[in-house]
Formats: C-alpha cells, sequence, structure tokens
C-alpha cells in the first residue's frame, strides 16, 4: 500500500458536475475503499454544485473514514469552488453547533378563567 503518496479523484468525472443526492456519496465511498493509499485528493474542478445532503453525506463519510481501525483513510477537498466552500463550511459550522430544539413549556389554566 503506498501510504504517502495521495490519490486524487475527479468528483464531475467520477459522479456529475452537480452532486444533488446523497446516495451518490455511496459510489465515491466504494472508489475511495477502492485505492491503494491512505491519502485520498478529492478534485472538485468542474463540480458546479453540491446539494446540502450530499455536502453533510460527503463530510459524515470524511470522518468516519478517518476515524476506522483498518483501511484509515484522509480526505481532502481540493479545487474547490465559493459555493462549494460555502456549503461545507455551513455543513460543518451546524454539525459543531447545533440549533437549539425548541422547548414546549404549557401553562396550566384554570376552565374557570376562560
Amino acid at each position: 500500500m503506498e501510504k504517502n503518496n495521495p490519490t486524487t479523484i475527479n468528483i464531475a468525472q467520477k459522479i456529475a458536475p452537480v452532486i444533488s443526492s446523497r446516495d451518490i456519496i455511496d459510489i465515491l465511498e466504494s472508489a475511495i475503499l477502492k485505492t491503494r493509499t491512505k491519502l485520498v485528493n478529492l478534485d472538485f474542478s468542474d463540480v458546479e454544485f453540491i446539494s446540502r445532503s450530499s455536502a453533510h453525506a460527503l463530510l459524515s463519510m470524511k470522518e468516519d473514514l478517518r476515524r476506522k481501525l483498518l483501511n484509515k483513510k484522509e480526505i481532502f477537498f481540493v479545487n474547490t469552488n465559493e459555493n462549494i466552500k460555502t456549503m461545507f463550511r455551513a455543513i460543518a459550522a451546524n454539525r459543531a453547533v447545533p440549533k437549539a430544539k425548541p422547548s414546549f413549556k404549557p401553562k396550566k389554566l384554570s376552565i374557570n378563567s376562560l
């Protein structure tokens, strides 16, 4: 296994220039696991759009592959345009500081007060 030389996967060629489905990430994960290196560059050249759900699935996959005991992979995103960077940042920020869940605190009223 070539551990130090990164493998580069061109996302637009492997998947599509528009990534709009979380299911597509499974295809990408399969390709990553087949690589013989521990370092994998995901090249976003010519990728125009990534949906929120796809970005979330991709970031989750990246974390999962980094934590594996066997066949561990370190994933890097390269050549991302501003829209894709913004989407990844929004997802990462939301995961780091999730929205507070609203609490429901009903008040008891007397039937006579109505």
